[in-house]
């Protein structure tokens, strides 16, 4: 029983992406992912959990400091694309009514 207990609070901290995609605003997303000097200029909302994490992958070399690091976005990407298959319907809704989530770059 203590192993399915484990295995639920670590699925609930994964998906990290998705979460942070669904719940944040467009400004709080641009504004971390300019903080973690990210190139990219847009997301789409469609599978934005996975875009978003790769964004971060894709940053300036000073933003991603451990090697486990790295291995926790690419966990967690997992994760973000089981998770926004599930809301699919809801993102393409807001990507066919807001398109995409364009990252500030002033």
């Amino acid at each position: 029983m203590r192993l399915i207990w484990i295995l639920l609070i670590c699925t609930a901290l994964t998906a990290c992406g998705t979460v942070s995609t669904l719940t944040k605003s467009d400004h709080q997303i641009s504004a971390n992912l300019k903080r973690k000097n990210s190139s990219c200029e847009s997301i789409p909302r469609v599978y934005s959990g996975v875009s978003y994490n790769l964004c971060k992958m894709h940053s300036n070399s000073n933003s991603i400091y451990y090697a486990w690091e790295l291995g926790f976005y690419l966990f967690d990407s997992v994760a973000s694309a089981a998770t926004d298959t599930i809301v699919l319907p809801y993102t393409i809704y807001d990507q066919s009514k807001n398109g995409n989530l364009v990252v500030d770059t002033y």
